[in-house]
């Protein structure tokens, strides 16, 4: 009877058991809240849930959790975050817990890094408070750009929970910003030892290779990842970031599509879709997407500044204005939207504001080129030159190929007379731009100015043949066979640039004088003198004006003759 009753009870305990894998494992219900389970879920089964992206599951299993213990800190912390992944409501620090837990929670929520720092800092001098807190001020430290004592911070953790993958993960984080790289390798590997499929250390260290320049491994880390988590949205958004940054940006969309059928923040999703579309500058799709985000959540920031940008290419500054600086006082921290409003001050001739908002955004993050070689082209317009020279040098020695730095590089030290070093600067964007024509004739006047007039030339003349219509380039090519004493045929380009370029007003002077004073054309010179004074031309002590009168004279006494 014993035996019987033996094998009963066996029975029944494992039917309990496969009851409740069965109820974790199974696919999300069509309800708002599966159903909570009978049994309390362990730490490790919750976790498995998350990461396999069945966010619901989670979420109850996590409540669960802290029903049977209000002090789980751990199962706190993470309800917290997959509420708002799923972009719920998020009121876990509203529940029954402990005070130190409570508060820690609330700190968390807070978007200042400042104020998040200085409230959990007090919160981990509560008896009772959970060591996890200290993983949470080491990223406020770090958002703060304090990432020594961030460092600290996660250290001190790992005192506690040497082994803790997520100790060693914001370890690996912090390394990273502090660009130890080989530490920070160290750190994420041992982090993703007891789990491939870990999102954050799999995401950071693709970051990590592609800082190195080893892209495939990147990927290869979160195709190994996703084959033991394939519906995980944070490892699906890290695939997404990696397919940009290797300029995949169609397979990068249907990544992100694949995450809007997922449990997850839509608004956030929507808002990368924005970017992608920005980046392949199918403005009317990126508009779209950014709306998208925002009538679902009207602070969306990452869609804020797809409106921005939108607004600026239409021409429509004024409004990209308002919309870069709606963006940068709901997320103060993020240097990227400081630059945005920078750029827009630049454009507007605001130099004064463009470098204020620029200097804001270095602050944030010194490492931001966007800014730096914004700040720099903003003091050349200045006219300090040390200080764009400064700012653009720190640009090319990080990216040596960024046009827009080399270009306004080659104008300073064109200005310093400096002609063979700005004609290496010129000739870069040349070859970076195969249809850039204003580099060519850059080209062409840093010949001119050191003497190599067939070199300018022909530089001027490959400037043409990139941009039939330039006008600049006929001009500057009527000064260099001017020089040669080519006169009629710097009169021929002369007269293209005036046909081509109906606003310039430089060629008119030069034709004007060379018909005046060399090719014996007083009325053509009177024309073009009329001309250049029309197009706001002036001569120093008025003496165009004087010309026109005495030229005036002229052909009105030879007519009386």
């Amino acid at each position: 009877m014993r035996t019987l009753d033996s094998v009963a009870a066996t029975f029944v305990a494992r039917a309990l058991v496969l009851l409740t894998v069965l109820v974790l494992i199974a696919p999300a219900a069509t309800a708002e809240e599966p159903a909570k389970p009978t049994t309390t879920p362990t730490w490790a089964e919750t976790q498995k849930l998350a990461r396999e992206g069945n966010l619901p599951r989670a979420i109850v299993a996590a409540r669960a959790m802290l029903d049977t213990d209000p002090s789980n800190a751990a199962a706190a912390r993470l309800l917290q975050d997959l509420l708002r992944t799923a972009g719920k409501k998020d009121d876990v620090a509203t529940e029954a817990m402990p005070l130190a837990l409570r508060r820690g929670l609330s700190a968390r929520a807070v978007q200042d890094p400042q104020k998040r720092a200085r409230q959990l800092a007090s919160v981990l001098k509560l008896e009772g408070a959970a060591v996890e807190f200290r993983l949470d001020h080491a990223r406020a430290l770090t958002a703060m750009g304090k990432r020594g004592p961030a460092e600290s911070e996660v250290q001190r953790y790992l005192k506690a929970k040497p082994d803790d993958p997520a100790g060693l993960t914001e370890l690996g984080l912090v390394l990273l910003a502090r660009k130890k790289h080989k530490a920070a390798a160290e750190a994420l590997a041992a982090a993703l030892a007891p789990d491939p499929g870990a999102a954050e250390p799999a995401i950071a260290m693709a970051e990590l290779h592609w800082r190195k320049e080893r892209p495939a491994e990147a990927r290869a880390v979160l195709q190994k990842a996703l084959g033991v988590y394939p519906r995980n949205p944070d490892l699906l958004a890290g695939l997404a970031d990696d397919q940009v940054r290797a300029g995949e940006l169609e397979p990068a969309l249907r990544t992100l599509a694949s995450l809007l059928e997922l449990p997850v923040e839509k608004s956030a999703v929507h808002a990368r879709l924005a970017e992608v579309h920005r980046m392949r500058k199918a403005l009317p799709d990126a508009e779209r997407c950014a709306k998208a985000a925002l009538a679902i959540d009207a602070n969306c920031v990452r869609a804020l500044r797809v409106i921005g940008f939108v607004q600026q290419k239409r021409e429509e500054v004024d409004a990209a204005l308002a919309t870069y600086e709606k963006a940068a006082k709901l997320a103060p921290r993020w240097a990227e939207i400081h630059a945005d409003v920078g750029f827009v001050h630049m454009l507007r001739g605001k130099t004064i504001m463009a470098e204020r908002a620029l200097r804001k955004a270095l602050e944030l993050d010194e490492d931001l080129l966007f800014a730096r070689r914004t700040l720099g082209i903003v003091m050349f317009q200045r006219g300090k030159q040390r200080d764009a020279k400064k700012e653009l040098g720190i640009v090319l020695k990080q990216d040596d190929e960024d046009i827009r730095a080399n270009r306004y590089m080659g104008y300073i030290l064109l200005d310093e007379g400096k002609s063979k070093a700005a004609l290496k600067h010129f000739r870069k964007v040349a070859e970076l731009a195969p249809k850039d024509a204003d580099s060519v004739r850059m080209m062409g006047e840093a010949y001119m100015r050191a003497g190599k007039l067939e070199d300018a030339i022909n530089a001027f003349q490959e400037a043409i043949g990139r941009d039939a219509k330039y006008g600049w380039a006929y001009f500057d090519m009527g000064r260099a066979l001017e020089k040669q004493e080519r006169f009629e045929d710097a009169a021929a380009a002369y007269r293209k640039a005036t046909e081509l370029d109906k606003k310039l007003p430089h060629p008119h002077l030069y034709l004007a004088e060379l018909l005046d004073e060399v090719l014996d054309d007083p009325e053509g010179a009177l024309k073009h003198y009329q001309s250049y004074l029309d197009l706001g031309g002036h001569g120093e002590g008025g003496w165009i004006k004087k010309r026109v009168e005495q030229l005036e004279r002229e052909i009105e006494e030879d007519k009386k003759k």
